[in-house]
């Protein structure tokens, strides 16, 4: 079982940190979530970890995988807003194409259609345009295209935010069925209690750039330790009702 580590990690603006000391790992076959509101460091603890800094930011720590592989080589994005990482004049089909072309990998046509067909997409997607397609549609290509890069590990940020409610549902099983079937380690960036509760097997609560809660996913609904775990459990309740496990 292959673990990228997270270590003492810190990134700083001038004299102003923005992530501290975070310490996290996301293991094959499990679902890490990272949970915080608007602000709290968690799209920047993932493109951090996707080696996507700033040039104008200052990192210090060390992100590693347990193998020592190259982790570039393993991880794969996908980000919350799909549309804007499609090129508008290229067909789905040139995106995939691009992408393995980037990745020094094999334009397998027969690969490409049973890839998009484990993640419920027609070989006919291939053909279109990013602007044909429902954000549901580009969602799953960009989970497809992790698939064909051979990731070992997916960092989703926010997947669902911008779905509608089927769509939401769709991604989410999909996620769920590379953990339990390819041994694929998620980690899970969302605001929705909902979704870690559904997901989630450990979740790391992050504010202001710090990790300030660490659990178990059911035993952090059961006994929160801080009041913004705490405030955030129950604004899903009031919402959703009793959580189950």
């Amino acid at each position: 079982m292959d673990e990228i580590i997270v270590k003492d990690l810190n990134v700083n603006y001038g004299d102003i940190k923005l992530l501290d000391e975070i310490n996290i790992k996301v293991s094959s076959g499990k679902i890490i979530a990272l949970l915080g509101s608007s602000g709290s460091g968690k799209s920047l603890l993932a493109t951090t970890i996707m080696g996507y800094l700033a040039n104008n930011l200052k990192l210090s720590g060390n992100i590693s995988l347990k193998s020592g592989e190259a982790l570039k080589n393993k991880l794969a994005f996908i980000m919350q807003n799909p549309r804007i990482a499609f090129n508008p004049l290229f067909s789905i089909r040139n995106c995939v194409y691009e992408s393995l072309q980037a990745w020094g990998l094999k334009k397998d046509i027969e690969r490409i259609k049973n890839v998009f067909n484990s993640v419920g997409l027609e070989e006919n997607i291939l053909s279109l345009y990013p602007h044909e397609c429902s954000g549901g549609m580009l969602q799953r290509v960009m989970i497809a295209i992790a698939l064909l890069s051979n990731a070992s590990f997916i960092i989703a940020d926010e997947p669902t935010s911008d779905l509608d409610l089927l769509s939401q549902a769709a991604v989410l099983d999909i996620l769920e069925k590379l953990k339990q079937e390819k041994n694929m380690g998620i980690l899970l960036i969302t605001h929705d209690f909902g979704v870690v509760a559904r997901l989630a097997d450990y979740v790391y609560i992050i504010e202001e750039g710090k990790i300030i809660e660490q659990n178990d996913c059911l035993k952090l609904f059961l006994n929160p330790k801080t009041s913004l775990s705490s405030n955030l459990i129950k604004a899903h309740l009031a919402l959703y009702g009793e959580f189950n496990a």
